[in-house]
């Protein structure tokens, strides 16, 4: 469930992928439906809005009244929130095993992967991108795609580009309770604390969240390890939240990364140089997205694939004349 036309449209393109992705990648990626539910006591106006966008978008969604929300999870009932907007259509998979699928499909097709691989200097004829210096060499091509994450800016200053991506610290638990997290439970987000939560399996829990504290980090010398403060808060937050969990809940896994991303939480896809294309900024969505942002990336390399959305709201000139377009529900 997202709060832009574009990141919806891109989540219906991408959806179809997921559902069917073990026929075509011979591995089950373990995706589970559970549903997203946004709770709120204080930005209760804003689902309103928000409701509207997901029924012009043909997407299904109801706004909940506490005695609602107790009715359909009794699992819920001690949870405080005045209203809620549920989407039964969403949900999450095994990032691991979907990459894996999609490794052993491209290198079994003849692509070559270069791993530990770095890219120092771009290669340029007159205005034209026509190559990448790298440390294993230089390489040619027609096209040169910049889907670099947290690296994608260094990537477009290197072909002269400044676009002004942003990286985010992102943390996650896996949380053994004091009793089993309920299977039947949807995805549930705070958006007053910026805390969410989901059922793990094996009566676990998944939480993170930003807990109000989403600044930019630079993404050379941030941390992969584990936040022990950001640990002791993020437990106490999603117990007061979702009363499902307790703060005394035992660390299975935790683990932290980066959500590279825009100031307006928007990616930016596009070919601001002859030969150069960019699909990089998804905020936290470019697993959820991929499948469509590589359809729209393989049209703009192919002259004769149509347009399946309008991309032009995604430009990284947007930046140097104001952005109009806002993801507001990112988590």
């Amino acid at each position: 469930m997202h709060g832009s036309e574009m990141n919806i449209q891109l989540s219906q393109l991408s959806f179809d992928t997921w559902l069917h992705f073990k026929k075509h990648f011979k591995i089950d990626p373990y995706y589970r439906e559970t549903g997203h539910l946004f709770l709120s006591s204080k930005n209760t106006n804003s689902f309103l809005t928000q409701v509207d966008l997901l029924e012009k978008m043909d997407i299904d969604s109801d706004v909940l009244t506490k005695s609602q929300i107790s009715s359909r999870w009794p699992q819920l009932s001690e949870m405080n929130f005045s209203k809620g907007i549920y989407c039964e259509k969403g949900g999450y998979l095994d990032q691991h095993r979907v990459l894996r699928g999609y490794v052993e499909t491209v290198t079994s097709n003849g692509v070559k992967i270069e791993a530990d691989t770095g890219v120092y200097g771009i290669i340029k004829d007159k205005n034209r991108i026509i190559g990448v210096e790298t440390t294993s060499g230089d390489y040619r091509a027609d096209w040169i795609i910049n889907a670099a994450g947290p690296q994608a800016g260094k990537i477009a200053a290197l072909a002269g580009l400044e676009i002004p991506f942003i990286s985010r610290r992102h943390e996650l638990l896996i949380l053994e309770a004091s009793a089993a997290v309920p299977e039947e439970i949807p995805w549930l987000i705070d958006v007053d604390r910026q805390v969410h939560m989901r059922p793990d399996g094996s009566g676990r829990a998944l939480v993170g969240g930003f807990l109000g504290h989403d600044e930019p980090v630079d993404p050379d010398t941030s941390s992969p390890g584990l936040s022990e403060e950001w640990s002791k808060n993020v437990r106490l937050e999603a117990s007061e939240s979702f009363r499902v969990t307790d703060p005394e809940s035992k660390v299975m896994q935790g683990w932290s990364g980066l959500y590279p991303g825009t100031i307006d939480y928007m990616p930016v896809i596009d070919e601001p140089l002859p030969g150069f294309v960019t699909a990089a900024g998804f905020s936290g969505t470019g697993l959820m997205h991929a499948p469509a942002v590589g359809e729209i990336v393989a049209g703009l390399v192919v002259s004769d694939m149509r347009e399946i959305v309008d991309i032009t709201s995604l430009a990284s000139t947007r930046f140097t004349h104001g952005s109009k377009v806002l993801e507001s529900t990112g988590f």
